[in-house]
């Protein structure tokens, strides 16, 4: 092989290992993010989605949404972060058909949940 089609050989080896490289750190690279997302066996019903309603600025829960799979409307719903004291969520809305939505608002009052500090989350059914 000529000595000029050997360096073009090289170098196309060359860029195709850096492209291989840079693309698999690329793909380990995970930014910082104060939201997360997991799953857990829950008894006493099924939560369909969880949403955290935070303040303007983000840094605090507000409020928080759960939606729960059929209707549990007659149940004792409550929720509370990072293994504190639990607060009722009060009676759920049916949809009348497939699941209940409750506003968890610490008894009518926003949560003094900061964001930043959140590691856990509990939603007591019974």
């Amino acid at each position: 092989m000529p000595r000029k089609s050997m360096l073009i050989a090289g170098a196309a080896l060359f860029a195709a290992v850096a492209a291989g490289g840079s693309a698999y750190t690329a793909s380990t690279t995970v930014p910082n993010a104060t939201v997360g997302y997991g799953t857990n066996t829950v008894t006493g019903g099924t939560i369909n989605s969880i949403a955290y309603n935070t303040n303007a600025t983000g840094d605090n829960i507000d409020t928080v949404t759960l939606v729960m799979a059929g209707d549990t409307t007659t149940s004792n719903v409550s929720i509370g972060f990072n293994g504190a004291a639990t607060t009722s969520c009060g009676t759920g809305t049916y949809d009348g058909t497939t699941a209940t939505t409750y506003t968890c608002d610490n008894g009518g009052s926003n949560f003094t949940q900061p964001t930043s500090g959140l590691t856990s989350t509990a939603v007591l059914v019974n």
